[in-house]
C-alpha cells in the first residue's frame, strides 16, 4: 500500500511504476503478483463511520507491505493519531507487517510550506529515529532507484515474505500434483469420461421487432 499525504503525487506515481516494473521481472519466476494499491484506486464511497475507519477496513487490512512517503506535509489527524498516514504505518506494524517510509529533502518554497504540519512532521521524522530504519532522498529520480532497489531487498530478505512467498510457492506446487491425472485403462477412461456437449442445429424465435436465436443442444 502506498501512505502518504497529499504533497508528493509524483512519488506515489513512481511506487507504482517501480512495482510494475517488477512484476514484469519477476513475477513468473517467484509465482508471486504485486499490486500498488491507495486511497485514489482502492477506496470507495461508504457511510456508517470515521473515514480513516473505513479506509484502514478497505485498504489498509488487505496489505501486506506499506511504502511512506514525506515532504513538507504529515498529514491529518485522525480519531487515532495524529495524521492518518501516521494511523497507518502504526497499525500495519501492530499487524506484523513490514513498513517502508521515505522522507523527501528536495528544495521547497518557504511561503508554500504550513509551518504547522512541517513541525508535526519534523517531530514524527525524530520519533523514527529510535524506532527504525528510514530513508531520505533528494529527487524523485534518487527517490525511484532507491525504491526499485529496497523493495527488492525487503521482498527477498524479510521474514514476512520470505515466508508468504513460501507458502505461494508449495502451494502452486500441491496443487500442480492433486491436479495430475493418472494413467488409465482404455475402459476406465470410457468410464469416467464426461459427457460431451455438441451443437446439432439452431433455430429462431421471433422476438419483439427481430429474432431471437437459439442453439438446440444435444448430450451425446
Amino acid at each position: 500500500m502506498i501512505a502518504s499525504p497529499g504533497d508528493v503525487q509524483t512519488e506515489r506515481n513512481i511506487v507504482r511504476e517501480v512495482v510494475h516494473e517488477w512484476n514484469a521481472t519477476n513475477s513468473v519466476s517467484r509465482k508471486a503478483v504485486l499490486l500498488p494499491i491507495g486511497w485514489e484506486t482502492h477506496s470507495s464511497p461508504l457511510m456508517g463511520a470515521q473515514p480513516q475507519a473505513i479506509f484502514n477496513w478497505q485498504v489498509l487490512e488487505q496489505s501486506d507491505l506499506l511504502i511512506a512517503v514525506f515532504w513538507t506535509r504529515l498529514g491529518t489527524p485522525t480519531t487515532e493519531a495524529i495524521s492518518g498516514t501516521v494511523e497507518e504505518i502504526e497499525k500495519n506494524i501492530a499487524a506484523g507487517k513490514p513498513a517502508m517510509i521515505y522522507f523527501s529533502s528536495a528544495p521547497v518554497a518557504l511561503d508554500s510550506v504550513d509551518r504547522d504540519q512541517y513541525d508535526a512532521l519534523t517531530a514524527f521524522k525524530k520519533s523514527c529515529q529510535s524506532n527504525g530504519l528510514y530513508e531520505t532522498y533528494e529527487s524523485p529520480s534518487q527517490f525511484q532507484d532507491k525504491v526499485r532497489r529496497q523493495l527488492s531487498q525487503t521482498l527477498n530478505s524479510n521474514p514476512y515474505f520470505t515466508n508468504l512467498l513460501s507458502t505461494s510457492s508449495s502451494s502452486t506446487t500441491t496443487s500442480a500434483v492433486l491436479t495430475t491425472v493418472p494413467n488409465l485403462s482404455r475402459e476406465a477412461a470410457e468410464l469416467l469420461k464426461p459427457p460431451l456437449l455438441s451443437v446439432v442445429t439452431s433455430w429462431c424465435l421471433p422476438f419483439l421487432a427481430g429474432q431471437l436465436c437459439r442453439p438446440v443442444v444435444e448430450i451425446s
